[in-house]
């Protein structure tokens, strides 16, 4: 059908919030070893398909945040600009060393700002 698969999306918002942690000034690398993001719900609403070849512009900001979780939402763009999809995935906050959620760690709500993009 010459577009996109529809499991890939998760795998571009992925993409996204790997670097939106980036620019932010902190690897993933390094977020993982201090506490664990485990994904515990994930949402697509597929707007219009995706072509193969497309360039995707992947948009992703914290929308927001409770005491040991937070949601990414995510908005992919195609080069018109037109949205192909949009979504969300919530993160618990999970203590690598104790196997335990714990809260938001400091560090990571002064680097994850919540924005209303409503």
């Amino acid at each position: 059908m010459k577009v996109v698969y529809y499991g890939h999306y998760l795998t571009y918002f992925e993409v996204g919030r790997v670097e939106f942690l980036r620019q932010q000034g902190i690897p993933i690398s390094e977020v993982d070893q201090k506490v664990h993001l485990p994904v515990v719900e994930a949402t697509v609403r597929y707007v219009r398909p995706a072509r193969l070849d497309d360039l995707l512009d992947v948009r992703c900001w914290v929308s927001e945040r409770k005491r040991a979780s937070f949601r990414f939402a995510y908005e992919i763009l195609n080069e018109r600009g037109e949205t192909v999809a949009s979504g969300a995935t919530l993160h618990a906050c999970w203590d690598p060393a104790t196997s335990r959620m714990i809260a938001v760690p400091d560090w990571l709500v002064a680097i994850m700002p919540v924005v209303d993009r409503a």
